[in-house]
């Protein structure tokens, strides 16, 4: 079939408009994507396969809207979402007979979390908990959800932190609260029998204090709970922008999100390593367990931690589950990869702790009460 001339000339100029766009592209390094279909996971559970089968996508025009502009309203979306989650948590530490008691030390709010039992392979262990929640949510009792989990699963004491935060407490007062509480726990035992973590603003919080720790010349501890980690305070890394209207947790990084990171940082540069620790110093971290998910809007965070860590010699574990969102590992606390990755981490920590050290002896037999050890015995 012949091409008349019309069609001729309209062909040549799209070729030439398309040549152009894709030239302006390439020079900027920005790549456009269209719409995209995406099916449910494969290689999941099948209970976590009904849940994705059953969740609606994500809004993302939701997502950026509500977006509080008064002191007096990000108090009061941050009190309502708090109070959800307390209540929560003190339904799931009920229903495990894991006690949550409200303490202070060095003047910091915290939360004694512990399990009914303790394991014999966590006697003298502590686990320092730092919880997530942008930085702005999850205070008070909101803040032990993750640490019941972690308390029951593993069988450890848990401490778990209630820093202050935004509006009223940009950064650095979380940092300057771990701090206070961390120098305390020191002198109560070796840093050789804690870990130390939590997830997303948590583990962001996490490897700031360490770092801090290092440059104060203080202990570390053992090992590290770095949960699809929040290390940078920008919207930066590959999966901010794929995962954007995937990750059904946090949709999207523009928005409530985006805020948040600017409260919190509102003393420093974005790229301060006090705000977004990706870009400070990882010599000498302690071991760290890292996970996230391939649907988790913060996937680039956890892989570039990661990279960081090992390229710094340090004994890191990453753990990526398929489908999953944004800490979804937490939510959905009854699917076999949520139990997985306790068991996961368990292993980790009992790798790296401090075996604990008998306070009876092994030999109970009276007979030896008996029998003196003469001058002559070599030890």
């Amino acid at each position: 079939m012949k091409l008349n001339s019309t069609r001729v000339l309209a062909l040549v100029i799209i070729l030439t408009l398309m040549t152009i766009t894709s030239n302006v592209l390439a020079k900027d390094g920005a790549w456009t994507i269209g719409p995209r279909m995406l099916p449910p996971s494969v290689d999941v559970s099948d209970e976590f396969r009904e849940i994705l089968l059953n969740t609606p996508t994500p809004n993302t025009e939701a997502a950026k809207s509500n977006i509080p502009e008064t002191t007096e309203q990000w108090e009061a979306m941050i009190s309502a979402a708090d109070e959800q989650t307390a209540a929560a948590a003190r339904k799931m530490a009920k229903a495990l007979s894991v006690k949550v008691k409200h303490d202070t030390i060095s003047g910091v709010n915290i939360y004694r979390v512990t399990p009914p039992k303790i394991a014999p392979e966590h006697k003298n262990h502590l686990f320092f908990h730092v919880h997530g929640g942008a930085y702005i949510l999850n205070g008070g009792e909101a803040g032990t959800f993750e640490a019941v989990l972690i308390a029951s699963h593993l069988k450890i004491p848990v401490i778990s932190i209630d820093y202050r935060m935004p509006p009223k407490h940009p950064a650095p007062a979380a940092m300057e609260d771990v701090l206070a509480v961390w120098k305390v726990l020191l002198n109560e035992r070796s840093a050789a029998l804690i870990a130390m973590g939590g997830t997303s603003g948590g583990a962001g919080l996490t490897m700031s204090s360490v770092q801090r720790f290092q440059e104060l010349g203080l202990a570390l501890p053992q090992a590290l709970l770095l949960g699809t980690p929040g290390a940078d305070a920008a919207k930066v890394g590959d999966t901010r922008y794929i995962n954007e209207g995937i990750d059904t947790g946090l949709v999207m990084w523009d928005g409530v999100i985006e805020e948040a990171m600017k409260m919190y940082a509102t003393n420093y540069d974005l790229t301060d390593p006090y705000v977004s620790p990706v870009y400070g110093n990882f010599e000498g971290f302690p071991p760290s367990y890292l996970i996230s998910g391939t649907r988790d809007l913060m996937l680039s965070d956890t892989v570039r931690v990661h990279r960081k860590l090992r390229r710094a010699g340090v004994d890191a574990d990453l753990h990526v589950y398929e489908g999953q969102s944004h800490a979804d590992y937490l939510k959905f606390m009854n699917v076999p990869e949520s139990s997985e990755h306790f068991a996961e981490l368990n292993a980790f920590l009992l790798k790296h702790l401090s075996k604990p050290l008998a306070t009876t002896s092994a030999l109970q037999n009276e007979v030896l009460k008996n029998i003196a050890v003469p001058e002559s015995a070599a030890y």
